[in-house]
């Protein structure tokens, strides 16, 4: 059986944090720092109204996780499940067995190790939650606090894309991608 995190038992909590599923009324909860230009610089979707935030949002919610700090959310994430590559008489093998994370911090709380004790959070979930057997993340290559953010959870860099990535300031920048194997994360610090 593949788990989603609905399956899962709610809240979860790491030193500083408690994860929980994201919900809808979430979207006005995060609104007031997502959209500021630092955040925008390196998100994906660039939302101008909290209307299209909110649709956004609403899409996403089947993978979506809140980190709350003392009662605040501070962080959004992704644990989105995904099939890898495989040849065609593999596929039900292979369904689900990776997963893409993804996070955004509130640059309020920057600095404090939030956003790398919330990844590793994300890591442990698919992992030890979800039974993944690899998570992967990606990042434009100027996006410096992303990855170090990656490598302090002990991904590792895979691939460096030149030019493969088409950022809204018009300029073709670099992508990187970072994973990291189930049967690696044993040996990983947080």
């Amino acid at each position: 059986m593949t788990l989603s995190l609905a399956d899962l038992d709610w809240p979860l909590h790491t030193e500083r944090l408690e994860l929980r599923p994201g919900g809808t009324e979430d979207a006005a909860a995060i609104w007031p720092w997502y959209r500021l230009p630092e955040v925008q610089e390196w998100t994906t979707t660039l939302s101008r109204t909290l209307e299209a935030h909110q649709e956004h949002w609403d899409e996403g919610l089947g993978c979506a996780v809140i980190g709350l700090h003392q009662g605040a959310v501070v962080a959004v994430g992704k644990v989105e499940r995904q099939d890898p590559w495989s040849q065609a008489d593999m596929r039900d093998r292979a369904a689900g067995q990776q997963a893409e994370l993804g996070w955004v911090l509130d640059p309020a709380v920057q600095g404090q190790g939030l956003g790398t004790e919330f990844a590793a959070a994300l890591r442990d979930l698919a992992f030890e939650g979800l039974g993944v057997r690899r998570v992967e993340a990606a990042c434009f290559a100027e996006n410096l606090a992303s990855r170090r953010v990656m490598e302090k959870i002990g991904l590792r860099l895979e691939g460096v894309f030149r030019e493969e990535s088409l950022h809204r300031s018009g300029r073709w920048l670099d992508g990187m991608v970072y994973a990291l194997l189930a049967s690696e994360h044993h040996g990983t610090d947080t």
